[in-house]
């Protein structure tokens, strides 16, 4: 299928929508129908991330998390990646900030029962509708992320057919109407806002946000932490980003890389 037969994302109304909500910090925009991956090729970068934007109709070798395909149908959905340098490392927080700012972009555009799922999964009610990878290096002693983002819009049935988590897409939850460009925009918008947030107030109203958005606050969940089947009741965020639960009547943080799996008890 080629990623062509669909309509191409208009870079100049773009940076015009950009530049019009004050978000002049992202100066550089690169625009490809196909590439392996849009984290890769930002973060084969000899320049510095902070500010570029790479978007893509189609990816050969698009990556989850844990080493996952990701699978998107060409030219229907939206995929991109985004480099950015904070101060100092933000760590696990990073990605509940990505996921605050596309819930609020997609809650904006009146898409509803958008809910997140912990640490980087973007919701409708209990189907995948996104998610978020972030990869990181060092460079000069400068901490650079880059904030890969993909999100279902108009998925072709059989390119998920392998997927084995529930997922859906914003045309079957009804919202055919919205378009790429739209929805960049609102993002990119929305993850301007909360980065701003982040680097001068800190995570405590993000966390409060983010739960208001949790889909499993109070949930008995089946988790594998450190090779081991374990389950325990959801009762939170701990102020790195961890999932705090309660197994045991003990209370255990758990870090995204520790968890392999996270499911509802049934």
């Amino acid at each position: 299928m080629n990623a062509c037969s669909f309509a191409r994302i208009n870079l100049n109304a773009v940076k015009t929508a950009l530049r019009e909500r004050g978000v002049d910090w992202i100066t550089e925009i690169d625009y490809f129908e196909s590439i392996p991956s849009s984290n890769d090729y930002l973060m084969a970068a000899d320049s510095p991330l902070h500010g570029r934007l790479c978007i893509t109709d189609y990816q050969t070798r698009g990556k989850g998390r844990q080493g996952k395909q990701w699978l998107s149908t060409p030219g229907r959905n939206l995929l991109f990646s985004l480099g950015w340098s904070p101060q100092t490392n933000p760590g696990a927080q990073l990605s509940l900030v990505v996921g605050l700012a596309i819930a609020d972009a997609l809650c904006g555009l009146g898409v509803e029962n958008v809910g997140l799922k912990w640490p980087n999964d973007v919701m409708v009610a209990e189907a995948k509708l996104g998610g978020i990878l972030l990869e990181s290096s060092v460079r000069q002693g400068q901490f650079e992320f880059v904030i890969g983002v993909g999100l279902n819009m108009r998925q072709q049935l059989d390119e998920l057919a392998a997927v084995e988590s529930r997922w859906t897409d914003l045309t079957a939850c009804g919202y055919q109407h919205l378009d790429r460009e739209t929805l960049l925009i609102a993002i990119l918008s929305e993850l301007n806002a909360r980065l701003m947030q982040f680097q001068t107030q800190g995570f405590a109203d993000i966390r409060h946000d983010w739960l208001n958005y949790h889909l499993h606050q109070g949930v008995k969940m089946r988790y594998q932490h450190n090779g081991r089947q374990c389950v325990g009741r959801v009762v939170g965020l701990d102020e790195s980003g961890a999932l705090q639960l309660e197994s045991n009547g003990e209370r255990i943080a758990v870090h995204s890389g520790e968890v392999n799996t996270l499911r509802p008890v049934v």
